[in-house]
């Protein structure tokens, strides 16, 4: 993590840019594996193409911001399996928002948390450290004040919610939430999510669950925060 966690350059620098900068100069003792863009490499599956190839001539426009309602659909529908308490109750023409990344989404969440609520003084966002950099570069563009919580070792590499001060929390307008955590792969289980969910309510922020990585897993799913205890 950057030693100036105020400075605005180190809030918004990648951090794949800043491990450059940190390996620059040190040869590796065998051959590298290249972590430097943190994209897919995987092949696309047989069906993808053919579909894609199909709709080339509607390229040539703006897709709708929305998508489209058979695309919303399916991923209320999605939901639906994958959290059963939520079945029939996601709409997918008020609730769903299909997103090109979900970098889009944790930028832009921050100004409507922004605009909710009116704190004395300068509203704080919470942010597990390590994070993601969308998370404070939206914080910074906000003017909100950025709070980093201790995800390491000792607190289960995610935040510890017993520690957060009262009046911290009364002036937070998010909290943003990984899990399954990243780097560190720490999944939060249903009794902390409860909680987390109950300090959202309880100090009325918004809490951004950030579950890039929920479908990756190979015997139980993580709960998430949608799912019921």
């Amino acid at each position: 993590m950057p030693s100036d966690l105020t400075s605005l350059d180190a809030l918004v620098a990648s951090p794949f840019g800043r491990l450059a900068r940190l390996l620059e100069g040190f040869a590796p003792g065998a051959a590298p594996i290249d972590l430097s863009l943190g994209e897919p490499r995987a092949p696309l599956p047989d069906f993808v193409t053919p579909i894609l190839a199909s709709h080339a001539g509607e390229f040539s426009r703006y897709p709708p911001i929305k998508g489209l309602p058979e695309l919303r659909g399916a991923i209320a529908a999605w939901m639906g399996r994958r959290y059963p308490n939520l079945e029939s109750r996601i709409d997918p023409e008020t609730q769903v928002l299909p997103l090109n990344g979900s970098r889009e989404g944790l930028f832009s969440a921050i100004f409507p948390a922004l605009a909710r609520k009116t704190v004395p003084g300068r509203p704080a966002v919470l942010i597990p450290n390590p994070f993601y950099q969308a998370y404070a570069a939206a914080t910074a563009a906000s003017g909100a004040e950025p709070v980093f919580l201790p995800s390491g070792a000792d607190t289960g590499f995610l935040p510890d919610l017993d520690t957060i001060d009262t009046a911290l929390l009364d002036r937070s307008i998010a909290f943003y939430l990984c899990s399954p955590s990243n780097p560190q792969g720490a999944v939060a289980d249903a009794d902390y999510l409860t909680r987390a969910i109950a300090l959202a309510r309880r100090h009325d922020f918004l809490l951004f669950a950030d579950e890039c990585y929920s479908e990756i897993y190979t015997d139980v799913a993580p709960p998430g925060p949608c799912r019921r205890p």
